[in-house]
């Protein structure tokens, strides 16, 4: 059998098997196995079987095939004992089992056979056993069970006799008989394995005088029934077979090692420590191998209860501390922490095992034990054991963090009544504060302007003329952006920027649109800020304005703007015929930027789309272009144009160019030709005219 929570949707499926095939039905009732005889004597005879289902016990007998006497039990039960009584000495009697369930009965007459026993012929000496089987029950010395078994001894005579076990000098008891008859006494059931074991009744002389059978049968017993998640439960087992191999499985998991068996006396024990489960009972199944085969000889029921555990188990007012629950019903709603009865946290939600975890703070209370308690919407707080937190004195802030300039509310608690000279302190420092008042339940309640402070956690600690030493709690101080001016602009335009609660002396970088400015900024020793930088170039619209020193960080919005520059004005060349094509452009200067460089266009046709020239390709910071010749123009009209563009991007409009017209029309070449002829006889003449006078001279 496998371990598995009882679940009613097992009923409904086995409801609804017998509405859809009836046919199974009129078949169905529980399963009769293991029919034996037990504790024979001359007038008694104990039969016992098992089914696979709780069901009630009948047993039809008679000295012949034709049976005709029943003796019943109605109890619901997995293994039955019937005592048959009032019986013949030295007869054989036939009997078939039958036993009913909810889905019908079963009849085991051994294949039509019937089942037969001979009671025991009359002797002078006998003994019977009451009962004639049963569990050993919880040890109550070593190898002594608790289990007591009566003993009916009839003598042949007076004299001192033993009721022996498993031998006959194993002596379990003595009586001393006045003269014949019968005598009653008790014994424990020794620790024995699981079968048939002699019970002895001997003289002195440990001769035999009679006999009879007690049947030991498997029990386990469980230690605890119930608890939290973490109990170690102890399972102790007897009466099994002797070096039985065994499987005990929870919540379908097998705990014991595959080697795990019992000991030569069907002893066992096994701890195991519950794991996290949710609320609710759950089976332990002893599970013992017979021969090749697993048979489930008991189960036992464990309740898994609810539990919080309170981490640390004492503190000051306004700490925080952690509460754990363990088996709540699995993803159970609406659980709430009480915190002397007022709840300090709702609305916790359980995993599928049942557990949770919540931080709670302390609240106001004056020194001394509360009780924690936790309920929802499954669990009710009484089944949850109470949680004692003691409380020491300490203070509260809140809020617990925020900007400089916020007022912080400090609550005190756990003072003594009615304390007198309460100083605030924040990182050491006095705040200045009004004269404050405990009442008589050691509380009380004040306020500060948080002061210029740093990034990060600061102490807030608060002493009294009985409160010695200061106690204390953390406040983080945030960093944020105070003002921003303009909170718009355009590249290159200056802003300027204020903040608190950044770093100290840090290093700051701030991004416009992600884009960062080129500036060195840096934070002041008490971690304001107050700089200015220029917009970088960037994305127009709106954007966001990043500051960081690498641990404190703030935003805030800034819309970037577009920015035109003033239009160049053209110089030359201006409606004019130039006979070169190497052409020099000049323009007059512009301000209003910086790192201003400028473009010159040059075009054929006045719409500048053909023939289009950009010079130079990067620009230029002078005022004036030259063509360089390898791009002196050919001969025809032009047009030109120039713009400014300044280091953030910023870019003027194109000069007018409806009239800025250039002729390039450079001297034909046989001008040139005639002029060079001309210049050659001019020189020639020259040359006569010398020669001739030195001649002459």
């Amino acid at each position: 059998m496998r371990i598995k929570r009882i679940q009613t949707p097992i009923i409904a499926g086995l409801l609804l098997l017998m509405l859809v095939l009836p046919q199974l039905a009129l078949a169905a009732g529980p399963e009769i196995s293991s029919v034996v005889v037990l504790g024979k004597t001359s007038t008694t005879a104990t039969i016992f079987w098992t089914t696979n289902t709780t069901s009630d016990s009948r047993v039809n007998y008679g000295t012949t095939t034709a049976l005709g006497t029943t003796t019943s039990d109605s109890s619901m039960v997995t293994t039955h004992f019937i005592l048959l009584g009032s019986l013949t000495p030295n007869i054989t009697y036939y009997f078939e089992v039958e036993s009913t369930d909810g889905s019908g009965t079963s009849t085991d007459n051994n294949g039509g056979e019937y089942y037969q026993f001979t009671t025991l012929p009359v002797t002078a000496y006998s003994i019977t056993l009451n009962p004639v089987c049963g569990v050993c029950g919880e040890l109550i010395e070593v190898g002594v069970c608790g289990e007591v078994i009566g003993v009916t001894a009839i003598v042949a005579a007076a004299g001192t006799y033993h009721i022996c076990w498993d031998s006959l000098t194993n002596v379990k008891e003595t009586f001393t008989a006045t003269t014949a008859g019968s005598y009653s006494l008790v014994f424990y059931t020794p620790e024995a394995p699981k079968g048939d074991h002699t019970v002895y009744l001997v003289d002195t002389t440990y001769t035999q005088k009679a006999s009879a059978i007690f049947t030991v049968l498997p029990s386990v017993k469980i230690t605890p029934a119930e608890g939290p998640v973490g109990t170690t439960v102890t399972l102790n087992g007897y009466g099994f077979a002797a070096l039985q191999a065994l499987q005990i499985e929870f919540q379908d998991t097998v705990i014991t090692t595959p080697d795990f068996k019992a000991n030569d006396k069907g002893s066992w024990t096994v701890s195991y420590t519950i794991p996290h489960t949710p609320a609710g009972g759950y089976i332990f199944d002893v599970n013992a191998q017979e021969g090749t085969v697993w048979v489930n000889w008991v189960s036992k029921y464990f309740e898994v209860t609810p539990k919080i555990t309170v981490t640390p188990s004492s503190g000051k007012v306004g700490q925080t501390i952690n509460v754990e629950g363990t088996g709540f019903a699995s993803n159970e709603e609406d659980i709430e922490i009480t915190f002397d009865g007022e709840v300090r946290k709702e609305n916790i939600y359980a995993a599928n095992d049942g557990s949770w975890s919540a931080n709670i703070a302390v609240p106001i209370r004056t020194c001394g034990r509360y009780i924690i308690d936790a309920s929802g919407g499954t669990t009710r707080a009484r089944n949850v054991p109470d949680i004692t937190f003691t409380v020491v004195p300490g203070i509260s802030v809140e809020p617990i963090s925020a900007y400089v300039g916020d007022t912080i509310t400090v609550a005190g608690g756990g003072f003594a009544p009615e304390e007198t000279g309460i100083q605030i302190y924040f990182d050491g420092l006095v705040v200045p504060s009004a004269t404050i008042a405990v009442d008589i339940y050691g509380c009380w309640k004040s306020s500060f302007d948080l002061p210029a402070s740093t990034y990060g956690s600061h102490i807030v600690s608060a002493s009294g003329v009985t409160t010695q030493p200061a106690v204390e709690t953390p406040l983080t101080t945030q960093a944020r952006i105070v003002e921003l001016s303009p909170v718009e602009g355009a590249p290159g335009d200056s802003v300027s920027l204020t903040g608190d609660g950044f770093g100290g002396n840090k290093k700051l970088t701030v991004t416009v649109g992600g884009v960062a400015t080129t500036e060195n900024l840096q934070t002041q020793s008490n971690g304001n800020v107050v700089i200015s930088f220029r917009v970088p170039k960037c994305t127009l619209g709106k954007q966001t304005v990043k500051v960081t020193d690498g641990g404190a960080t703030a935003e805030v919005d800034f819309t970037v703007t577009k920015k035109v520059l003033p239009t160049p004005l053209r110089i030359s060349p201006e409606d004019t015929t130039l006979r070169s094509g190497i052409v020099t452009f000049s323009w007059h200067e512009i301000t209003g930027g910086s790192g201003i460089t400028y473009t010159v266009e040059i075009s054929k046709d006045s719409g500048f789309k053909s023939g289009l020239m950009s010079e130079p390709g990067t620009g230029t910071t002078e005022l004036s272009y030259t063509l360089p010749k390898e791009k002196a123009l050919a001969k025809g009209t032009y047009y030109w144009r120039v713009k400014a563009v300044d280091s953030y991007g910023n870019e003027s409009e194109f000069s007018a160019s409806d009239y800025s017209t250039f002729i390039v029309s450079p001297i034909p070449t046989w001008v040139w030709v005639v002029i060079g002829l001309v210049v050659l006889v001019v020189l020639m003449v020259v040359a006569y005219r010398e020669t001739k006078f030195k001649v002459t001279e």
